[in-house]
């Protein structure tokens, strides 16, 4: 069990990299508002989902309102977005690599979907990070 929630983390792990390795091709001028948007909600995402994590920890069973982002621009600097992106990433895989194994399997109640445990939390965001990234590659093969 313990290695699947390490993958889990290490999938989290990537996403700052390959972002940064495909902006080593680009000059930051020539980089769309489209890809710092992707940037920004990357990191938007992370913050949110690191307070339900914290929630998770705290609280027996919390009830947890659907997953809000706050919407993201573009129109932000692209050096502070991957700073703040970076950041957000780092606070949160510290949480999880901080987890026992018994808290990986804390339950909560989702608005959205009912019953469910971080580590579902968890593997629903890896899916939005994994479709963020192939959004930012095909974003940055068009530009």
């Amino acid at each position: 069990m313990l290695d699947a929630y390490r993958e889990l983390i290490d999938e989290l792990l990537e996403t700052p990299t390959d972002i940064r390795s495909q902006l080593k091709e680009q000059p930051a001028d020539d980089v769309t508002a489209e890809a710092r948007r992707i940037v920004a909600e990357i990191r938007n995402r992370d913050q949110a989902v690191l307070e339900r994590v914290q929630t998770m920890r705290r609280q027996e069973t919390p009830y947890l309102r659907e997953l809000k982002i706050v919407g993201a621009t573009g129109d932000e600097d692209l050096t502070t977005l991957l700073e703040e992106m970076e950041t957000a990433r780092g606070e949160l895989v510290s949480i999880l690599i901080n987890l026992s194994l018994r808290d990986w399997e804390r339950a909560a109640i989702d608005e959205r979907a009912g019953e469910i445990t971080l580590v579902d939390e968890i593997e629903e965001h890896v899916e939005f990070d994994e479709a963020q990234r192939r959004a930012f590659r095909d974003v940055m093969r068009q530009a």
